[in-house]
């Protein structure tokens, strides 16, 4: 079963921090955004997943993932620290990343910037709703069928056309 993500946090308003998010949205398309697609893909957990600023003020980091959230999280500081660095300094009360930059405060702090989804889960009412059209079935799982009908429709599965 997935998991989701709902990381909302409040942006810092000064000048200086606004000129930041400014710079990062400039760049997002062409240099973060290409480091978080190659992590992303690495993970082969991640089902969908999208950033957000909500009129400057909001930032929001959105996924549905599979298995475990504290090495779901871990994995994401360890493959993207200065896209989480860059983050965390335009966020209200988010500590340095010298004391974010560790497993269990990384995970921590992410936690309590998760917000509940409407709803409920039967399985984790912790979580809210997430809906799933596929069911229990993980990113690999997805991936290996999406393999084996591509062989199929190439003829290169053994005993097809």
């Amino acid at each position: 079963m997935a998991n989701a993500l709902n990381m909302t946090m409040r942006l810092k308003q000064d000048p200086a921090s606004l000129a930041k998010l400014a710079q990062v949205k400039s760049v997002f398309a062409t240099k973060i955004q290409v480091a978080i697609d190659e992590a992303l893909r690495k993970s082969e957990i991640v089902h969908f997943a999208r950033v957000l600023v909500i009129d400057d003020r909001y930032i929001q980091v959105i996924t549905e993932y599979d298995g475990d959230p504290v090495v779901y999280t871990d994995f994401f500081r360890l493959a993207l620290p200065t896209v989480f660095q860059t983050i965390f300094d335009l966020v209200e009360d988010a500590p340095p990343w010298n004391e974010l930059n560790d497993r269990d405060a990384f995970f921590k702090y992410t936690s309590t910037k998760n917000l509940r989804a409407l709803g409920g889960d039967p399985a984790d009412a912790r979580t809210g709703y997430l809906f799933s059209a596929y069911g229990d079935k993980t990113v690999k799982q997805l991936l290996m069928g999406q393999s084996v009908n591509q062989n199929v429709r190439t003829g290169e599965v053994a005993g097809a056309i």
